[in-house]
């Protein structure tokens, strides 16, 4: 009977103890969509393809770089050029954006444009870092393979000061 009773009690006491690790653990490795308030503007410091992460190829991918606003609270996001600060929304720069409840897919739809909607694998976001992942062509040109590419935004703290339009 006292066996029981011991066991009852240790089992009692593990899983009472059990929800509360797994709860700090699942929380503290995963992305928070917060993060994107964090900074109101975010810079693409580097792109960079699978396997290559040493070798910055912006250059290739301009249609990805740009100075871009996040708004977590209503869920708009808004991309600008960085030589003129204007906005790319006119051309899908613009939009609504949602994360995935399992924080790992960052789904943009443009309110504009030739995309009905752009997923991105979230592999980075905090205060500090936001980058994601997707598959383009290489080089965007739609006849060559596809590569995945990796896009690397801080924030930004230069001259420019973009206001959103919508």
């Amino acid at each position: 009977m006292q066996k029981r009773s011991v066991f009852f009690a240790i089992a009692l006491l593990a899983g009472l103890l059990n929800p509360l690790v797994a709860q700090a653990q699942s929380t503290a490795q995963y992305p928070d969509i917060r993060a994107f308030g964090t900074s109101p503007q975010w810079l693409t410091t580097k792109v960079y393809i699978e396997g290559a992460p040493d070798i910055d190829v912006k250059d290739k991918y301009p249609g990805v770089v740009g100075i871009s606003m996040w708004d977590p609270e209503r869920n708009r996001y808004e991309f600008f050029y960085t030589d003129t600060g204007l906005s790319k929304y006119d051309q899908g720069g613009g939009g609504y954006f949602m994360v995935t409840g399992d924080r790992k897919t960052h789904i943009l739809v443009p309110d504009k444009g030739p995309h009905r909607s752009i997923v991105r694998r979230l592999e980075v976001l905090n205060n500090q870092e936001f980058t994601y992942s997707r598959e383009v062509p290489r080089d965007m040109v739609q006849t060559n393979e596809n590569v995945r590419i990796y896009v690397v935004h801080a924030p930004y703290t230069g001259p420019i000061k973009t206001t959103p339009t919508h």
